[in-house]
């Protein structure tokens, strides 16, 4: 298979020198910082695609992602290359698959998993007196989640808690209580989670003729969304290694939003020092959004995190910061600017509406119905009993895929990592949601910073803000005031230099106007300095 001469040719073409070198290099190691816009995605299906074309067998490539969604994508993408027979699955399913092959050689059954993880820990949590309260299961699925990916056991999870601050309504020495008790009960039955299948896949590779056999079947890995990864995976990933192994990981810091799950961006920044040899290429160009909106969108970030990202599109429309008086009064203002907006003939799926909780979601839901806009709620993500069966029973690539519906999205700004519309409404930017108040130290507020970003570029032409003053109700006029989210000071000033440049009538070439905006900002910066 020659992917150079055939359909493959096409998306060659296409490439900026850095995607290029990103799939081409000869580098046994590689880490691609792109940022969101990037292409990081056509990247990685492309290298995948040309280490097939230099002579690797597909079933000797296993590329990890984190939804069956990005899994079954990607082998979309190589089917229509001409690539066929890529193993792409989840960390879980990657991880199960290792366990099941590692128990049948030693003459062992299947691991048996608990599908419901919050169900039972809620029945052991009832008998612990000092647990209490609503969403009990879901608090405790969190922290176990969050303890394990740290490789912690119960004991440890107290001191680990109290020393990064962690944030939870639920007593620390009665979640280390009811851990203990369900990892009592979960051993008797013979049960695994979800979680003790990436720590068990990593123990099984300790086995050298186990290991040697995997290491043969997975010579190259790739590794998408890399900035996702926590501390088990990423051991996970290191044992799967050996000095003849390729690794390919493509992710961006600035997208790290899963503090909650163990992730962190460091695993990402540092994996030079971490996998010596490791080399980095960063893809600078955001093919996504106007300049405008990238560089509005970089302002919210923490000064040593903001890169120098290149918008290849042209010139557009400033982003708006709107502040309104209460919640009643944000959610008919978004409505209303909507109705507004949407361009004669135009699809309602354009556009999204999103906010940092689910419900947030709902008066904007309401609001858009009652003028008659169809709206409908991102789907949520998979539960990972779900992700890990449909993996399995994915359908061959090429198939029939259902039309979406004509409808405004409506989503939190995790559930829309990933994606984009032409016109984004990020609403409710005000302190307490952005950042949220379980956000008390450095790197929780850090976090809340990516997320807003995240948020701020799923936009490609059209880019609304909107905070509200006051809570709405009945005593909305005697509600406590609220403050405007302080990450928006630095993006409201951000907009003055875009005005800035408006007003000097820049071309609309996107490159130009980047230029201009940098430009425009290295100067308020020299200017700020000798002041």
């Amino acid at each position: 298979m020659d992917f150079q001469a055939t359909s493959g040719a096409k998306a060659l073409t296409r490439l900026t020198p850095a995607q290029h070198e990103a799939v081409f290099a000869d580098d046994p190691r590689l880490a691609v910082f792109a940022g969101a816009g990037a292409g990081k995605t056509r990247v990685l299906t492309l290298r995948a695609a040309r280490l097939v074309d230099d002579g690797a067998d597909p079933a000797h490539l296993l590329v990890v992602t984190f939804s069956r969604k990005a899994a079954q994508e990607l082998r979309q993408r190589l089917w229509r290359l001409g690539v066929e027979g890529v193993r792409a699955g989840t960390f879980h399913a990657t991880a199960l698959e290792l366990l099941e092959i590692s128990r049948a050689e030693r003459g062992q059954a299947p691991p048996k998993l608990i599908s419901d993880r919050r169900k039972v820990l809620e029945r052991v949590a009832a008998k612990v007196p000092t647990i209490r309260g609503t969403n009990v299961g879901l608090l405790l699925d969190s922290e176990l989640t969050w303890a394990k990916s740290l490789g912690l056991t119960p004991v440890e999870y107290r001191d680990a808690a109290q020393r990064t601050q962690r944030q939870n309504r639920l007593d620390v020495d009665a979640v280390a209580l009811v851990w203990d008790a369900y990892e009592q009960n979960k051993l008797r039955q013979g049960y695994v989670d979800f979680d003790d299948l990436i720590l068990e896949a990593a123990v099984a590779l300790d086995d050298p003729r186990f290991a040697d056999a995997i290491h043969w079947r997975s010579r190259h890995i790739l590794v998408d969304e890399f900035q996702d990864v926590n501390p088990s995976q990423f051991d996970l990933v290191t044992r799967l290694l050996t000095p003849s192994t390729t690794l390919f990981c493509v992710g961006d810091p600035n997208q790290s939003i899963y503090g909650f799950n163990g992730a962190t961006p460091s695993l990402l920044r540092n994996l030079e020092t971490t996998l010596p040899g490791t080399r980095i290429i960063v893809l600078d160009a955001n093919h996504r959004s106007t300049p405008e909106i990238v560089s509005a969108a970089t302002s919210v970030l923490s000064p040593e995190d903001r890169r120098d990202i290149h918008a290849t599109q042209q010139s557009g429309t400033l982003p708006e910061l709107i502040a309104l008086d209460d919640d009643v009064a944000e959610a008919a203002w978004v409505a209303r600017r909507a109705l507004r907006t949407k361009e004669p003939g135009g699809k309602w799926r354009s556009m999204a509406i999103l906010a940092r909780t689910n419900a947030q979601l709902a008066r904007f839901e309401e609001a858009c119905n009652s003028l008659g806009i169809p709206t409908e709620r991102l789907a949520p993500e998979q539960r990972l009993a779900l992700e890990i069966k449909a993996d399995a029973d994915a359908p061959r690539p090429g198939g029939p895929s259902e039309a979406p519906r004509d409808a405004i999205a409506l989503g939190t700004f995790h559930r829309a990592k990933g994606l984009e519309w032409p016109t984004v409404f990020v609403t409710g930017v005000s302190e307490g949601f952005v950042p949220h108040l379980g956000a008390t130290n450095a790197e929780a507020l850090d976090e809340e910073r990516r997320l807003l970003y995240v948020a701020l570029t799923r936009a490609e032409r059209r880019l609304f803000v909107t905070w509200a003053a006051r809570k709405d109700g009945e005593e909305s006029s005697r509600a406590p005031a609220r403050r405007r989210s302080r990450f928006l000071d630095e993006f409201e000033r951000h907009l003055e230099v875009l005005k800035g440049v408006a007003r000097g009538a820049p071309s609309a070439n996107g490159a130009v106007r980047a230029g201009q905006l940098r430009q425009l900002l290295e100067d308020k910066k020299n200017a700020s300095t000798n002041s």
